[in-house]
């Protein structure tokens, strides 16, 4: 299997860089699946296709907010958040790993999934000496732990959390490619079945959950994403297309960590 054969069925992982259920499929009466692999390779395939290394940390705001009180706006921002931790691994960026550290564990807190302190201790002292590699690991077990809680404890939320973390991914992903554009590149963002199945699991939602503003707002948006990702096969998503997803998607994430509630 050569490397775009591979890096086709990694396009998904714009989900998984957040606390995922995987693999899933678009729909029951679907044969066709759509797989998530494991968290955070998207970003790991984008920088293989730079023609430079990527410079993520240049690309995330790391906001550190907490104090929402609306459950459904908690867990949009704690995918946010979680996607942004894992990037900060990717960028080994030692200043910003830290808080966002303390902001996941924070936000998943208030959703009842607390984190055992004594373990980000553990990454913060790895990060300090440079070992990457082991934080990447205990970063994935940790959010497949909140992952497990979560899910059971509301699946609204573990849902939302799920959106919230592949908002951000979509947003930094386009951001970087809209600056750099690389049509090879494109193929991290061809998706359309992954928006089609996350626009089912929003319709699917509580009434409550459907109710609040921001997944209000997300679901209207995602009918537009999907028909920008949606691209011949082997063809490269336009740079036109690539802005419009870029803009949509910041402004959604902006709406979610500037939330009042």
């Amino acid at each position: 299997m050569n490397f775009f054969t591979r890096l086709a069925m990694v396009t998904a992982a714009l989900a998984a860089t957040v606390l995922n259920t995987a693999p899933f499929a678009v729909a029951q009466a679907v044969e066709t699946k759509v797989y998530v692999p494991p968290s955070s390779l998207v970003f790991r395939n984008l920088d293989s296709l730079a023609k430079t290394k990527v410079n993520w940390s240049s690309l995330i705001t790391y906001n550190q907010k907490t104090n929402y009180s609306n459950k459904y706006t908690i867990a949009l921002n704690l995918g946010t958040r979680v996607c942004d931790a894992f990037l900060t691994v990717q960028a080994q960026d030692k200043k910003n790993f830290n808080p966002m550290a303390m902001t996941v564990t924070g936000l998943s807190s208030k959703l009842g999934a607390d984190i055992e302190q004594t373990i980000n201790e553990k990454m913060f002292d790895l990060v300090k000496k440079d070992k990457w590699s082991e934080v990447r690991v205990m970063l994935d077990e940790q959010h497949n732990t909140v992952k497990e809680r979560i899910n059971k404890l509301d699946k609204d939320a573990a849902v939302l959390v799920t959106i919230g973390g592949w908002l951000e991914a979509l947003n930094i992903v386009s951001k970087s490619l809209a600056s750099n554009y690389n049509a090879d590149a494109t193929s991290l963002i061809r998706n359309a079945k992954l928006v089609e199945y996350l626009y089912n699991e929003l319709n699917g939602l509580s009434a409550q959950a459907k109710g609040n503003d921001l997944v209000k707002k997300i679901t209207a948006q995602l009918p537009e994403l999907k028909t920008l990702v949606s691209v011949e096969k082997n063809k490269p998503v336009p740079l036109e297309n690539v802005k419009k997803i870029q803009s949509i998607t910041s402004s959604l994430v902006r709406d979610i960590e500037n939330a009042k509630q």
